[in-house]
C-alpha cells in the first residue's frame, strides 16, 4: 500500500470569537417538564456535572452485581435551566451553545421557543442561538435525556453500566461562543502543505474576503450559507512520532469587510500506512504495544475532559513500555487527543458501538452520522491514528463494510478497521486496513486454555501460522485477562460517584473465612503470575515476524462485567505494586530480546539450549549490536555467560543473535536458574527462569511412611501413629474438592462461569516441605505439570489460623480457604494430605517428581511435627470421597 503523508494537528481549534462560560449553578428538575414554563426556583445543579455527582436520582442500596455501584441512579429526561444576559456588542453576531460530553440526547430552547435536539455520544453538541439571544435577559433551558433509544449496546463502553454508567448531565466546556457572521467552521489539514477550510456565512447575502496563513493567502466568495475554500501555505515538515512527537503552530485568519475571524492550533505530520503485514509511522515499520480503554473512571463516572488528567494517564502509560490505546466501542472528549498528540501515543478510536442491530436502520444512520461528527471534530490529530466501527459485531457485515469504505474516502488520513474481533467472520474485511481478533482460521493469537491444556509449552512459540492467512497487519485481540485477586487497600481510594460494595462484601467474606491477613499476599501472588502469562503472550507477539502488535486487556482493572481484575494498576490508574515500569518493559518497549527453548525444566544430565533473538521496533536500526548473555542462579554467580556475533539489528525485524549451549551437569540440583539477554548501549535487557532437577530421583517411600489414596484407608497407620501421605486421585471429586488447573481465572467467574475458578498457589518457598522444590511464592511454569490438572480441598471449616503448606487462591467470588497440600497431626499419626498427582508418569513430570521427593525428605527428616490438629469431625469432611449433590 502507497503511504498516506498525514498533516495532523493538536488540540481543539481556538477562533478569535468572545466566550461566555456558562458553568456554574442552574436550575433544575428531574422528570417531566413544559419548556414554556420556568423551572421553579429550589432545587439546582452544577454544570459541569451528572446528575450522580449531585446525587439527584433513585437512591440505591447495596451492592451491584459484577461491578462498581452508584449511589444515584437515573434514566430519563433532566431538565437545566439558567438566565443568560446578552451585552449590546453582541448585537448581529453569531452565537452558538457549546456543551461538551453530553449523555446522551440534548434539547434547547430559548425563552420556551424550541432550537432543536442532537444526540452525539462522541462530540460537543452545538447550537446556534443567534436568532433568539438579542441583547438582554433570556432564559435558556435544556433538557438531557439518557434513556436508551438507539440500540448501541448495552453493554457499549459508552453508554453501559458496567464502567462509566449510564449518567445524565454535561460534563465538559459549557459555554456561549460568539464569533461575526462569517466565520471560519472548520478547517482540514493535509500534507501537501494544504487546508481545506470550510467558510460560514450567516449574513443572508454573498461574503467575500481573504483567507491567510503563514504569509500564504487566498480570496474566497461564500455566495451561500457554507464555502469549502482550499488554501496552501508553507509550514515545517518533520515528522510526528511516537519517539518524536514534533508539534508546530500554525494559524488561519479571516478577513471579509469589517468581519474577523482567526483559527490556530498545534499541528504533527505524519504518514500512516500497512506494508508487508506491519504498520508504518512515516515509512517507519511498527509494532502497536497498546492497552484497552473502557471508560473507567470510577470518581466521576465519566471520562475527563481536561488534559492534565489525560496528561497523566498516558504518562503512566508510557512507562508501561505502551504506545497504543484502543478506546473500546468508545470515542474520549478532545481533551485526550490533545494529550495523546503531546505524549507521541497512537489512539484507535471507536464508533461508541457493540450492537447486535436490533433496531436495524435507526442503529445504522446513527452510527454513520457519528462517524463523520468524530472524523470532523477530532481528525485533524496525529494521535488520531485508527478508527474502528465498533467491538464484535455478529451481523450486517455489509453494511459495515460500506461504511468503512465511505469513512476512508472521505478522510484518507489513518488506518481503518471494521470492527474489534469479528463474530462469524475470522478475517479482514474487505476495506479495512487491519485485522483485530483473537485468532483466524488458522490458529489462536492468544493463549486462553488452549496452549496449556495438553503441554506446558515452551517459549519456542509464535502466530506465524494464524496470520499467514491475512494480507494486512494482525492485532491481538484483547490479550491476557487474567485476573487478579482485589487489593482491598483501594477501597479507601473511592471516593467519588461509584462505590466498591461488592469490593466490600468480598473483604468481608474474606474475613469471616479467617484470611483478611492474607488479602495483600493473594493480590501479589495471583497478580506476579498472571503477569507472567501476559509476558510470555505479549513475546509470543514479538517473536512473530511482520506482525502488528498486540491490544492488552488491559493495563488497569475492568471494574465491571463480573468485576474483571484483570489489570497490573487498579481502576484509578495506582500501581499494585506487581511490576515496575522498567520489569515491564523487558518485555513491552521498542526493544525486546527474546530466547527460543523448548521446555522450562530440566535435568542435570541435559544441555539447555536455546535461540536469541530481539525483537526491534525502535526509531533506528543498531548496527554491530554486540549482546551478552548469562545463566546461572544470580547476575553474580553465573554457570555461564557469553557475547553472540555483531549483529546488525535492523528496525522492523525479528533479528537472530545467535545460540546458547550449557551442559547442566555441574548444576546443585534441584535449581531455579535464570536466563538473561541484554544489548550493551541500549535498555534492552529480558529474562526468563527454567528449573533443573536430578537426573536421577528416588520417589519410593521410606519404610515409615504409609502411601494412601483415602481417608478410611489412612486411619490404620495414624491410629498406630504412623506418617501417612494421602495422595488424592485427581479424577475424584469428593465433597470438599474443586478442579484445580494451572491457569488462572479468565475476565471472570461470575461472568464465564465454566473455569475452576482458581488463581494459581501461594507458598512459602522457605517451608521445610518445599526445601527440594525451588519456587516462588506464586505459580510459575515448573508448577504445570503438577496443577494440570489437580484437585484442590475447601477448608472452610478449619481454625481461623490453619494455613495448608500449597494454598491455591480462590476466585474472590467465593473466597474460599483452599489446599493442595496440607498436614495435621492426628492422634498419634501425622498425615500429609496432597490433591496433586505425584505418582503417574513421574519419568516424563520432572517437576512433579521432584515435589513428591521433596514431601518424602520433609516426612522422614525431623521437621515433620504438623503444629495444628484438626478435628476428626473436620477432617472427615474434608476427605468425604462422596462428590457433593
Amino acid at each position: 500500500m502507497k503511504p498516506l503523508a498525514v498533516l495532523l494537528l493538536l488540540g481543539s481549534p481556538i477562533f478569535a470569537a468572545q466566550t461566555l462560560s456558562l458553568a456554574g449553578e442552574w436550575r433544575f428538575q428531574l422528570g417531566a417538564q413544559d419548556p414554556a414554563q420556568a423551572i421553579p426556583a429550589g432545587e439546582a445543579i452544577f454544570l459541569p456535572g451528572s446528575t450522580d455527582q449531585a446525587g439527584y436520582g433513585n437512591r440505591t442500596a447495596g451492592p451491584e452485581y459484577g461491578r462498581l455501584s452508584r449511589p444515584y441512579t437515573y434514566e430519563g429526561p433532566a431538565w437545566y435551566e439558567r438566565d443568560v444576559v446578552i451585552p449590546a456588542a453582541w448585537r448581529g453576531k453569531r452565537i452558538t451553545l457549546f456543551l461538551e460530553r453530553v449523555h446522551w440526547q440534548s434539547q434547547v430552547w430559548v425563552d420556551g421557543a424550541s432550537f432543536g435536539s442532537q444526540d452525539s455520544l462522541s462530540t460537543p453538541h452545538v447550537y446556534d442561538l443567534s436568532r433568539a439571544l438579542t441583547p438582554g435577559r433570556h432564559r435558556i433551558t435544556l433538557c438531557v435525556d439518557n434513556t436508551y433509544r438507539i440500540d448501541v449496546g448495552r453493554n457499549a463502553h459508552s453508554v453501559t453500566e458496567q464502567t462509566q454508567t449510564n449518567w445524565n448531565g454535561v460534563a465538559g466546556r459549557i459555554a456561549l461562543d460568539v464569533c461575526d457572521p462569517v466565520w471560519i467552521d472548520s478547517v482540514e489539514l493535509f500534507p501537501e502543505r494544504r487546508a481545506v477550510v470550510t467558510v460560514g456565512n450567516a449574513t443572508g447575502a454573498p461574503a467575500s474576503g481573504t483567507l491567510s496563513a503563514n504569509g500564504a493567502s487566498v480570496p474566497f466568495t461564500a455566495p451561500g450559507a457554507e464555502q469549502k475554500v482550499e488554501l496552501r501555505f508553507p509550514f515545517p515538515n518533520d515528522r510526528w512520532s511516537e519517539f518524536e512527537p514534533r508539534l508546530h503552530n500554525v494559524a488561519i485568519s479571516l478577513a471579509s469587510g469589517s468581519y474577523r475571524d482567526a483559527w490556530h492550533m498545534q499541528y504533527g505530520v505524519r504518514e500512516i500506512a500497512t506494508r508487508d503485514g506491519q504498520f508504518t509511522v512515516n515509512g517507519h515499520p511498527t509494532f502497536l504495544r497498546g492497552t484497552v480503554e473502557c471508560n473507567i473512571f470510577p470518581l466521576t463516572g465519566y471520562p475527563p475532559t481536561d488534559v492534565e488528567s489525560w496528561t497523566r494517564i498516558f504518562r503512566i502509560a508510557r512507562s508501561y513500555g505502551l504506545n497504543h490505546f484502543r478506546f473500546h466501542s468508545n470515542c474520549p472528549p478532545g481533551a485526550a487527543f490533545i494529550a495523546a498528540d503531546r505524549a507521541g501515543m497512537m489512539l484507535q478510536i471507536e464508533l461508541p458501538v457493540w450492537t447486535r442491530f436490533h433496531d436495524g436502520a435507526k442503529t445504522m444512520d446513527f452510527m454513520r452520522a457519528e462517524g463523520y461528527r468524530i472524523l470532523k471534530s477530532y481528525g485533524n490529530h496525529p494521535s488520531f491514528t485508527m478508527l474502528g466501527l465498533g467491538n464484535e459485531f455478529a451481523s450486517k457485515f455489509d453494511f459495515l463494510d460500506q461504511l468503512v469504505s465511505e469513512f476512508k474516502q472521505a478522510d484518507p488520513r489513518r488506518s481503518y478497521t471494521f470492527s474489534a474481533n469479528y463474530i462469524g467472520r475470522h478475517d479482514p474485511s474487505p476495506h479495512s486496513d487491519y485485522f483485530i481478533g483473537p485468532a483466524t482460521p488458522l490458529g489462536p493469537m492468544r493463549i486462553h486454555g488452549s496452549r496449556f491444556a495438553k503441554t506446558d509449552s515452551s517459549t519456542d512459540y509464535d502466530f506465524s501460522k494464524a496470520i499467514a492467512v491475512t494480507r494486512v497487519p494482525v492485532v491481538a485481540h484483547e490479550l491476557g485477562q487474567w485476573v487478579v485477586y482485589p487489593d482491598y487497600s483501594e477501597i479507601a481510594s473511592y471516593t467519588g460517584v461509584l462505590k466498591p460494595r461488592n469490593l466490600e462484601a468480598f473483604r468481608g467474606q474474606l474475613a469471616e473465612r479467617g484470611m483478611a491477613d492474607q488479602a495483600h499476599a493473594f493480590q501479589q501472588a495471583s497478580g506476579a503470575f498472571a503477569w507472567l502469562l501476559y509476558k510470555e503472550e505479549i513475546e509470543t507477539a514479538l517473536r512473530t515476524p511482520h506482525y502488528g502488535g498486540v491490544q492488552l486487556l488491559e493495563l488497569e482493572d475492568f471494574p465491571g462485567q463480573g468485576e474483571a481484575l484483570v489489570g497490573l494498576l487498579d481502576s484509578l490508574w495506582h500501581s499494585k505494586g506487581i511490576l515496575t515500569p522498567e520489569q515491564m518493559c523487558e518485555f513491552f518497549s521498542p526493544t525486546v530480546p527474546l530466547a527460543r527453548f523448548p521446555k522450562y525444566t530440566w535435568t542435570s544430565a541435559e544441555t539447555f539450549t536455546a535461540k536469541a533473538e530481539v525483537a526491534h521496533y525502535g526509531e533506528h536500526d543498531i548496527p554491530g549490536a554486540n549482546a551478552t548473555w548469562w545463566l546461572g542462579p544470580d547476575a553474580a554467580h553465573p554457570l555461564a555467560s557469553g557475547r553472540f556475533p555483531a549483529a546488525n539489528v535492523k528496525t522492523g525485524e525479528v533479528t537472530p543473535l545467535g545460540d546458547i549451549r550449557v551442559p547442566l551437569a555441574a548444576v546443585h540440583a534441584p535449581a531455579r536458574l535464570r536466563l538473561e539477554i541484554t544489548i550493551p548501549g541500549t535498555a534492552a535487557r529480558n529474562h526468563w527462569d527454567i528449573w533443573v532437577y536430578p537426573q536421577s530421583v528416588d520417589t519410593a517411600a521410606p519404610a515409615d511412611i504409609a502411601i494412601a489414596h483415602d481417608y478410611a484407608a489412612a486411619r490404620p497407620a495414624l491410629a498406630a501413629g504412623k506418617k501417612v501421605l494421602l495422595l488424592w486421585p485427581i479424577d475424584r471429586a469428593g465433597a470438599s474438592t474443586l478442579p484445580n488447573t494451572f491457569l488462572p481465572v479468565f475476565w471472570s467467574l461470575s461472568w464465564f462461569k465454566q473455569q475452576p475458578g482458581t488463581r494459581g498457589i501461594l507458598c512459602d518457598p522457605h517451608y521445610p516441605a518445599l526445601a527440594q522444590f525451588p519456587t516462588d511464592p506464586h505459580s510459575n511454569f515448573q508448577w504445570w505439570d503438577v496443577m494440570q490438572p489437580s484437585r484442590t480441598f475447601i477448608l472452610d471449616d478449619t481454625p481461623s489460623e490453619f494455613r495448608p503448606i500449597v494454598q491455591v487462591i480462590d476466585d474472590y467470588h467465593r473466597n474460599h480457604k483452599l489446599g493442595a497440600i496440607f498436614e495435621t497431626r492426628a492422634g498419634e499419626g501425622r498425615l500429609l494430605v496432597c490433591g496433586f498427582d505425584l505418582e503417574s508418569r513421574l519419568g516424563e513430570r520432572l517437576a512433579a517428581r521432584q515435589l513428591r521427593r521433596s514431601l518424602l525428605a520433609y516426612m522422614e527428616g525431623p521437621d515433620f511435627h504438623p503444629s495444628v490438629e484438626l478435628p476428626p469431625g473436620v477432617l472427615e469432611k474434608i476427605l468425604d470421597p462422596a462428590p457433593l449433590r
